[in-house]
Parts: structure tokens; C-alpha cells; sequence
């Protein structure tokens, strides 16, 4: 049994809670007092899960909005949340945290860092580990406030950290947790930062959907991946965002898999036969991303989220690498207008993750293992 503080109590935080407290082991919850709701949970002992991998109600040992009750004594602390939340997080939970704890954000890459500028700012002297995935464990949804249903399971998960030294620590831990799942060790954290399967497939959909979004037009039949909203000319902005990751990837000299190839290795097409690869169009309409709602409102995380702490990523680490991404320049600049943002100076930079644009290749590479 391990003792495990999960902090965050939507989505992926709920059917985290719910999955490891069947698994037998200790789960603390916590959510920030301004968004705790956890009655419920108290009430029931736990969690009720459903879906595509487990059923039944797993254990939670504490909910709270009290962080050192959460954090006392856990062996590791997970964060799933957006991108955006790390920081209030890692603020609330700084001077909490124990030495020999480690942390993994989950979500969206880059989540070790924010949570080590965190630490660094406030001089806190506690050795811990900071570790992240690229994506959450399970596609979910919240759909009471004690019960969660799953209806994807991402079988291979990008597992980092920073610095990247305390990679093979931060994946050990995540095996023993999890020991059905794949967690591939990245060579450094822009594997899990490039691996973004949202800045991919959320992001061109919104914008060429927006006025149906946006009025509200047969609101409760739109699905984002639906054949409707997903016609071929969709899926081939999708496809030009995605390349343009891979070519990012190529000069980090990073080993990288079309959306196709990942798609196929998560077991995202469960109605076609081994490891068949699919072209973007199918590989975009399967059983399990049909199936899902929404979003109904073009201030969602598929914007808000994934466009600054996606897109904004992959274009600054672009200019860096004079590698052009035009595709993903027109999605910003279409969504800051949308929205009525400047995603541009809001999103987060390389400058932002404490990396100077004119280093040279190995500098930067010898930033993301040592952390300085």
C-alpha cells in the first residue's frame, strides 16, 4: 500500500482517487478551498467508478481542503489538473511538502517545471523529486460529485521530469502504481511538452466549429469528434498541427510517432483489428472520442488550455529551433481574437520555463537534465 495525495478533484483527479483506492492503496484528496466539494465523497467513503476499466467504489481515506493533512506523510503527490492550476497548486502545497516526496503533474507537459519555479521562488529547502506525464491516465468525466465514469484508457504514457535525472525515479514509482500501463521514458521533458494530444486534436475543431459552439445551435447534439464536426478538411488541420510537432520533435532529435501511429498504440480504435494504423480521418472517428460531449462554450480548456500552454509552447520553441509552425500561428491568432485574449503574450514561452531562446542545442539540453 502506498500512501498517495492526489491533488486536484476534477476529472482526472476523481477517477485517479477512485482507480488507486480499488487498488488498495491509501488516497488523500485535496482540492483548493475556493472549489471544494467533497461532501459527497466524505459521505460515501469514496468514489464510484465506472466504464471501460473498473467498477465498484474506491476507498478515500481523507477529502479535504486542508493541504498538510493531505500531504503529511504521502509518499507521492499527483497533480491533475490544467495546465493553468499547477501553480496555485504547487503555491498551496510548497510549504508542505517532505523531503523524499515525489510529485508528478499530469495534464499537459511541462508541469515539473511550474511546480520547480514554485519551490525555487519560495526557497523551499525540502528534497523532492518533480516528475510529470504528457497526458492523464484515463479519459473521464466527473458525472456526480462522488461518482466518475471512464470511457478511454491511455495505455503509454510519456513519463519526465525536471531536471531530467530523476526521470527513471519518477517512472518507477508510476509503474508500481500502475502496473497494466506503459510509461515511455522521455529524454527530456519537450517529449512530454510535444506529446500533446489536445493541442493536436482540440484546437483546429474549436475554431471551424466556433459559431455552432458559440450559438448554441443544437447544443446537446454536439460532439467535438463527431463526423459532422470532424469532416476531412477539419482532420487536415489537425494533421498540419501535428507535423508540425513532429518537425519540432526532429530537431530536439527526439523520436516521434504521427497522431495516427499514437493513436493505434493507446488502443484508440478498438473496433479494427491488432495494430493496424489508420489514416488521420478514421484514426479521429472511434468508438471511444465520438462518444464524448461538448464542450458547448469557446472559453473550455480546449481553448483556454490548449492553445497558451500548447500551441503558444510549440510555436515560441519554433522560433527557437527555426522551425516554422504556420498551422499553429493561425490557430492562435484565430482564438485570440475569439476569445478576446492575446494568447500570444499570455501562453507560455520557453522564456517563461527559464530557458534563454539563443541557447544553443546542447545548452538547452544540459538545462533540462541538470535543471540549471
Amino acid at each position: 500500500m502506498t500512501r498517495v495525495a492526489i491533488l486536484g478533484a476534477g476529472n482526472g483527479g476523481m477517477t485517479m482517487a477512485a482507480h488507486l483506492g480499488l487498488e488498495g492503496h491509501e488516497v488523500r484528496l485535496f482540492e483548493l478551498p475556493e472549489y471544494a466539494a467533497l461532501d459527497e465523497v466524505r459521505e460515501h467513503g469514496g468514489i464510484r467508478i465506472s466504464g471501460v476499466e473498473k467498477e465498484g467504489l474506491g476507498a478515500v481515506a481523507l477529502a479535504t481542503s486542508d493541504i498538510a493533512a493531505a500531504l503529511r506523510g504521502a509518499e507521492v503527490i499527483f497533480n491533475p489538473v490544467p495546465f493553468y492550476a499547477y501553480e496555485a497548486f504547487a503555491y498551496s502545497a510548497a510549504p508542505h511538502v517532505e523531503n523524499g516526496q515525489i510529485v508528478v503533474a499530469m495534464g499537459k507537459g511541462g508541469g515539473s517545471v511550474a511546480w520547480w519555479q514554485v519551490l525555487r521562488e519560495l526557497e523551499i529547502q525540502s528534497e523532492v523529486i518533480l516528475g510529470e506525464t504528457n497526458t492523464l491516465l484515463h479519459g473521464c468525466r466527473k458525472i456526480r460529485p462522488a461518482e466518475v465514469t471512464v470511457f478511454g484508457v491511455i495505455q503509454e504514457n510519456v513519463v519526465a521530469a525536471f531536471p531530467g535525472k530523476n526521470t527513471d525515479c519518477v517512472r518507477e514509482v508510476l509503474r508500481s502504481l500502475f502496473p497494466t500501463r506503459d510509461f515511455r521514458r522521455a529524454p527530456n521533458l519537450f517529449e512530454s511538452v510535444l506529446l500533446d494530444f489536445n493541442a493536436i486534436t482540440h484546437t483546429g475543431p474549436m475554431i471551424t466549429n466556433a459559431a455552432r459552439i458559440d450559438s448554441g445551435y443544437r447544443k446537446k447534439e454536439f460532439h467535438l469528434f463527431g463526423r459532422d464536426e470532424n469532416p476531412p478538411a477539419v482532420c487536415n488541420i489537425i494533421e498540419a498541427i501535428d507535423r508540425e510537432r513532429m518537425a519540432l520533435a526532429e530537431a530536439l532529435e527526439i523520436e516521434a510517432f504521427p497522431l495516427e501511429v499514437e493513436h493505434t498504440r493507446n488502443k484508440y480504435n478498438p473496433g479494427h483489428a491488432g495494430d493496424q494504423v489508420l489514416p488521420m480521418y478514421e484514426s479521429m472517428h472511434t468508438e471511444k472520442l465520438e462518444q464524448v460531449p461538448g464542450p458547448y462554450s469557446l472559453d473550455a480548456r480546449h481553448l483556454t488550455e490548449d492553445v497558451p500552454y500548447g500551441l503558444v509552447t510549440w510555436a515560441s520553441l519554433g522560433r527557437m529551433l527555426s522551425v516554422p509552425t504556420p498551422a499553429s500561428d493561425a490557430i492562435i491568432t484565430l482564438a485570440s481574437v475569439l476569445n478576446g485574449e492575446d494568447y500570444w503574450a499570455l501562453g507560455r514561452t520557453v522564456d517563461k520555463m527559464g530557458i534563454n531562446p539563443t541557447w544553443s542545442k546542447v545548452r538547452l539540453k544540459e538545462y533540462l537534465e541538470e535543471g540549471e
